[in-house]
C-alpha cells in the first residue's frame, strides 16, 4: 500500500511539477502546447501535422536569439508554409518588454507564442537559450540545438533544410506509389 501512494504521489508530482519530468529525446512525441499566440489563441503543435516545425525558445536578453530570429523568419519566408513552421516562443520576458518585443518584429512571418511563466518551456526542459528542436511531421522530435552561436546556425539552418528534403521526397514517393495503384 505504502508503494502505491509513493507511485501516485510521484506521478501527481511530474504533472504539477514537469520540470521533474524527463527531457523530450529524439524520435519522442514534442509536447504540443506552445503557448499562446499574439491573437491570444494556444499555439498547438497538433495544427501544424504535415509539416516540419521549428520550435525555438527565446528571451530578450539573449544575444544569439536576437540573431537567431531573423534567419528563421527568413527562412519561413523561403519556404512553402505547407512544408515548414518556424514557432518562436518567448519565456518568461515581463509584459512591456515582450510587447516591445512583438513591434520590433510585427514583420516577421514567423508565428510567435509566449510561454509567460515558463511551465511549457519546462517541458522541453529549456535551461539555455536559445534552445531550438526541430518536429518532423508526425509530431516527433527530430533533433534539438542548444546554446549554439552565429558560426553553428548555419548547419542547423541546413539540417533543417536535410529534415524538409527528406520529407518532401517520401511525400513524392508516397504520391507516386499511390498514382501507379491506381
Amino acid at each position: 500500500m505504502r508503494r502505491i501512494r509513493l507511485a501516485i504521489l510521484l506521478l501527481c508530482l511530474s504533472v504539477v511539477f514537469p520540470a521533474f519530468a524527463q527531457s523530450p529525446a529524439i524520435g519522442d512525441p514534442a509536447p504540443t502546447v506552445l503557448g499562446k499566440g499574439r491573437d491570444g489563441k494556444i499555439v498547438d503543435l497538433a495544427g501544424h501535422r504535415g509539416k516540419v516545425v521549428i520550435v525555438t525558445f527565446w528571451a530578450s536578453w539573449c544575444g544569439y536569439c536576437l540573431k537567431e530570429l531573423p534567419v528563421l523568419d527568413a527562412l519561413q519566408k523561403k519556404v512553402d508554409p505547407r512544408w515548414l513552421q518556424v514557432i518562436a516562443v518567448n519565456v518568461e520576458d515581463p509584459p512591456a518588454t515582450y510587447r516591445q518585443m512583438m513591434r520590433q518584429m510585427r514583420d516577421f512571418s514567423l508565428l510567435q507564442a509566449r510561454d509567460s511563466n515558463g511551465d511549457i518551456a519546462r517541458t522541453y526542459s529549456v535551461k539555455a537559450y536559445p534552445n531550438l528542436w526541430v518536429i518532423d511531421t508526425h509530431g516527433r522530435i527530430a533533433s534539438h540545438h542548444v546554446g549554439y552561436g552565429e558560426d553553428s546556425l548555419q548547419a542547423i539552418v541546413d539540417e533543417i533544410k536535410r529534415v524538409l528534403t527528406e520529407e518532401m521526397h517520401r511525400q513524392e514517393a508516397a504520391a507516386t506509389a499511390a498514382k501507379s495503384a491506381s
